[in-house]
């Protein structure tokens, strides 16, 4: 009789680490450019808060700022989890380290999912600030005169 193999030996293959880190790596890579649009919006936020503030509507902005907050907390911590989990696969390649293959498992799909989640936080973040700013900058032009049916020019 053949041997029987579960999915506990299935996970425990070199492969399934090194996709672990190729995952790892592309996640981020997503979270590299989650950042550069977190640091865009954080200095859109500089130039034009005290502008925002006296012509927003102060509950939304608020509430506009607390998610932003709340993103650039997650985006940080998602980071230092995934670079943790990132040293931990390569001490298991490199057998330096002993593993439970679901923990490892679990972490890896919770990092996936939760880095997907914030993306969707970060895409709707920034709409709401760019919106916010938008107004305030189109509050700042000066009206532009119709030339069309104003028959004095």
């Amino acid at each position: 009789m053949g041997k029987l193999v579960s999915s506990l030996d299935i996970l425990n293959t070199g492969d399934t680490w090194k996709t672990y880190l190729q995952e790892c790596e592309q996640l981020k890579s997503e979270l590299a450019v989650q950042t550069k649009d977190i640091r865009f919006l954080q200095q859109l936020l500089n130039r034009y808060l005290d502008k925002i503030i006296q012509n927003g509507n102060l509950d939304e902005v608020r509430e506009s700022l607390m998610r932003f907050q709340d993103v650039c907390y997650d985006c940080g911590s998602f980071k230092k989890r995934l670079k943790d989990h990132q040293n931990r696969l390569a001490d298991i390649i490199k057998g330096k380290s002993g593993y439970d293959p679901d923990s490892v498992h679990e972490e890896q799909s919770w990092i996936k999912k939760n880095i997907k989640l914030l993306i969707e936080d970060v895409v709707s973040v920034e709409k709401e600030i760019l919106i916010i700013a938008n107004d305030v900058i189109q509050s700042e032009k000066p009206p532009v005169p119709n030339l069309i049916h104003n028959p004095s020019v």
